[in-house]
């Protein structure tokens, strides 16, 4: 019998045309990873933005910093009441005798009320406190929403890595089904290749399909978030590895206690229900009124003065003493309150970041490299005829996963720096209030 291909010289050089073709789409497809960060095509693409660009437009649509900027005038408002006097009271009397309606005696009295000494100085105090408070909640939501967009801005740069990365791989996957569709068509391999290859190849389109719809969905948030429509196209610049905070946990903690705007709202609540509480207990002393009176008394005119005084007899704000005495104990439990979960906060974002910290740099430190060796390896090995299409399809999904474990560490390592950053009460705005 004779050999077909000693009798075909046509056929082997037919095979081996196919396999150096399949051989260099293999090199293509699994060559290093060389796509920039994009995300699908637009007519005019935007300009990239920056962190700082996207926090400044957020932070001027935010609602909740609308609100909380009506809560300071609010506070404003009572501020500015509680320093002003009591209004001046106006009294007539007219005096007839029962025997005829001509009038016998007309006084005219003017009271200017004066509150008793401190009272007005308490109301004054606590209503400061108050607006000290409303101010320090406006910073808490300022942070909030600082917080918020460098999350959703974390989420949607590192989903589009993750599109970047889902488009390599199906390129590579189209790749490597087109070189086997060549061993398999020369005889090098057996059908079955193919079709694993095939099914690989659409395992990698049903995934790039859920990563843009992942990316969508974020985008989408971080567009709401300023203000803009859900749809609109978002091209975000690198916003670069986010640093956490330095120093140890008992020094960020100790920062959070003087910065944190939530503590800082507390402890002004709770020294405006103190100054409440003693105000209630000045209630029990009288009030007075003092001015003149202006009369007539059978056609002849009168000058005179008078003083009228309140007696807390029956009302000694009694209820409303005690009702002031439990705000003030409510007002400090509530402020140790604040500490504690500052506290425990800090400690919380901590740990988190530096495990993350760490588990980032053991990919950048070799993981990366040797996955990618592994699939180097595989490849060799597949064109060497050593293994098969099942060994180098398994080598690319562990490669894959690596780097996809990556993206998702650095996603992981940007959110608890942001979180950490947070807790400590840093990124105060210039001029918030800040602890006595």
């Amino acid at each position: 019998m004779i050999d077909a291909h000693r009798r075909s010289p046509g056929l082997g050089q037919a095979r081996r045309k196919a396999a150096w073709a399949q051989g260099a789409l293999l090199v293509l497809a699994l060559a290093p990873p060389s796509l920039p960060l994009c995300q699908d095509a637009a007519p005019s693409p935007p300009v990239p933005e920056s962190l700082q660009e996207v926090e400044r437009r957020a932070l001027a649509a935010s609602p909740l910093l609308k609100a909380a900027d009506a809560r300071i005038e609010q506070q404003q408002g009572l501020l500015r009441q509680a320093g002003l006097y009591p209004n001046p009271e106006l009294s007539l009397d007219v005096t007839r005798f029962a025997g005829g309606f001509a009038p016998r005696e007309t006084s005219l009295a003017i009271r200017q009320p004066f509150p008793w000494h401190g009272k007005r100085g308490l109301d004054r105090k606590a209503a400061m406190e108050r607006l000290e408070a409303a101010r320090s909640d406006r910073e808490r939501d300022r942070l909030d929403v600082l917080l918020q967009v460098r999350e959703a801005f974390a989420r949607v740069y590192f989903a589009a890595k993750a599109v970047s990365l889902k488009e390599e791989d199906l390129e590579a996957a189209r790749s490597i089904e087109k070189a086997v569709e060549l061993r398999v068509s020369a005889g090098d391999a057996a059908p079955m290749e193919s079709l694993r290859a095939s099914v690989e190849r659409m395992r990698a389109d049903s995934q790039m399909v859920l990563a843009r719809g992942e990316l969508a969905a974020e985008a989408a948030g971080l567009n709401l978030l300023q203000g803009l429509p859900a749809d609109a196209p978002v091209d975000l610049a690198d916003p670069g590895a986010e640093p956490g905070p330095a120093g140890s946990l008992p020094e960020l903690q100790e920062i959070a206690l003087r910065g944190q705007p939530e503590v800082q709202s507390r402890e002004h609540a709770a020294r405006a229900a103190a100054f409440e509480a003693d105000r209630a207990r000045l209630e029990r002393r009288p009030d007075f009124a003092v001015g003149p009176t202006l009369g007539d008394d059978q056609g002849r005119n009168y000058l005179g003065a008078g003083v009228a005084v309140r007696l807390p007899i029956w009302n000694r704000n009694q209820g409303n003493i005690e009702a002031a005495e439990a705000g003030r104990r409510t007002g400090e439990a509530e402020a140790e309150a604040a500490r504690i979960a500052a506290r425990r906060l800090v400690a919380d974002a901590y740990n988190r970041y530096h495990v993350a910290q760490a588990q980032h740099q053991l990919y950048e430190q070799g993981l990366l490299a040797r996955a990618a060796e592994l699939v180097e390896t595989a490849r060799k090995s597949y064109e060497g005829g050593e293994s098969g299409i099942l060994d180098l399809l398994d080598a690319r999904r562990s490669a894959l996963a690596v780097r996809e474990e990556y993206h998702r560490s650095g996603l992981d390592a940007a959110l608890a720096a942001a979180r950490l950053r947070r807790a400590a009460g840093l990124d105060r705005a210039e001029g918030a209030p800040a602890s006595p």
